[in-house]
């Protein structure tokens, strides 16, 4: 699948549209909503905030974190976004996101 995030800002949209359609608190996480926090070079090179994991493997979305707590294959987190995934009664759903945040990724995650 094509990607259709240009760049690190359509993703943070992506994020926050998805969160905001389900009604979700990642702000009470340990992690905090980190997308809005974190630069593209900390958000594509850097550790997801209090957990010291990478955020994601550029160009390998299968071996990225994000990808796995979203799909909830992580062997180290529990599947995210908390309480209850998967969330796909709303637009953008999960499995939206995931497709589209895994292309991003597997395309070097271009910030165009």
């Amino acid at each position: 699948m094509q990607s259709t995030l240009k760049n690190y800002q359509d993703v943070q949209n992506l994020l926050n549209s998805f969160v905001s359609a389900n009604s979700l608190t990642p702000a009470l996480a340990p992690h905090g909503v980190f997308w809005n926090t974190l630069s593209y070079d900390q958000f594509v090179t850097g550790n997801v905030p209090n957990l010291g994991v990478p955020v994601l493997v550029k160009g390998n979305s299968a071996d990225s974190n994000i990808i796995q707590v979203l799909k909830g294959t992580s062997s180290e987190f529990p599947p995210m976004p908390q309480p209850n995934p998967p969330y796909n009664d709303k637009s953008p759903s999960q499995n939206d996101v995931i497709s589209q945040l895994s292309a991003w990724i597997d395309a070097g995650c271009p910030n165009n």
